[in-house]
């Protein structure tokens, strides 16, 4: 029998940057996305491998797949990496139902699929984020209380969370809960730098900035934040659920200097222009730190600060438009 790796979310930037760390190793990949956010042609090149099986699925509905079930039968369930998620916090603002349906439902659907093959040692990774938390002026710690999540997308990663923790007692499931911090780098599908190269696409005179331009929020590579979520999940750990915030220490950077960063490396000259209000969409935590001093001490430290991996990206990407 073979070890399955069950990734959810898999054409999505994490989910598609994931596969790489596993392909080349004797392991069954099943991939499943609905391909809504993901992009099939981050996970198209890996269709020629024996061992990827790439399933378009929608997860907030009830599964009726008989080629996985046949799959997990006859093999055996190592991993489940849950990054399936609606992560367009601002599509979600819009339309409450996005994140219950993409984001809880899945969470549910997905813990349906596999529970009558969980093995001894199956793990479960979730991919929460640091929106549960809400608006909080001092540095987070995982066991801050109370949480108070300000975006419809936060409510339903808080109550994801809650139904693994529920699940994995019941089962004996070893659940592993990162909470990310602003995620970029290869096979961006959404957020500040996918925006900003869309809007000067469109636009190379002017660029319109959603807020005032001094939301401070950190910033972390996907490759680091795999990096680490795999250290993670190869440690033992006493409780079933475990809880991480992952990212880098810093405070973070401003919009302002990512909007500065595009100037540099632009080739034609740019016009920003701010919105006079603070957040930049409903729902939007415009300053947060986390404490990181948990996985630290576990041995994990992220290498790139944030100004460091907006600066990668940025350039990285603009190289590909211009």
């Amino acid at each position: 029998m073979k070890k399955i790796i069950i990734i959810t979310g898999v054409a999505g930037m994490v989910g598609s940057n994931l596969i790489e760390k596993y392909i080349n190793k004797n392991v069954i990949i099943v991939g499943i996305d609905n391909l809504k956010l993901g992009k099939f042609k981050f996970i198209k090149h890996f269709l020629n491998k024996k061992n990827f099986f790439f399933y378009r699925i929608d997860l907030s509905k009830k599964i009726k797949n008989t080629r996985i079930s046949k799959i997990l039968k006859t093999n055996y369930l190592s991993e489940v990496w849950h990054l399936a998620a609606n992560s367009d916090i601002q599509q979600g603002a819009n339309n409450n139902k996005v994140d219950t349906k993409d984001t809880y439902m899945t969470t549910i659907r997905t813990l349906s699929l596999i529970k009558n093959y969980l093995k001894k040692d199956t793990k479960f990774i979730f991919s929460s984020s640091s929106a549960i938390y809400g608006n909080i002026r001092k540095s987070i710690v995982e066991n801050h209380k109370p949480k108070k999540p300000v975006s419809n997308y936060g409510i339903m990663k808080l109550k994801s969370e809650k139904y693994i923790e529920n699940f994995s007692k019941k089962k004996s499931l070893k659940a592993y809960i990162f909470r990310f911090p602003n995620v970029v780098g290869k096979n961006l599908t959404h957020g500040i730098i996918f925006d900003f190269i869309n809007k000067i696409k469109r636009n190379q005179n002017i660029l319109n900035v959603l807020g005032n331009g001094n939301q401070q929020k950190p910033y972390s590579d996907v490759s680091e934040i795999i990096r680490c979520m795999i250290y993670i999940k190869n440690l033992s750990f006493k409780n079933y659920v475990n809880y991480f915030n992952i990212g880098t220490r810093d405070k973070g950077i401003k919009v302002k200097e990512i909007v500065n960063i595009f100037i540099k490396n632009l080739n034609f000259k740019i016009t920003p222009v701010y919105q006079n209000k603070k957040k930049g969409w409903k729902g939007d935590v415009i300053n947060y730190k986390y404490s990181t001093k948990k996985i630290n001490r576990l041995g994990f430290n992220f290498k790139l600060n944030s100004k460091e991996v907006i600066e990668k990206t940025v350039k990285n990407y603009l190289k590909k438009v211009y």
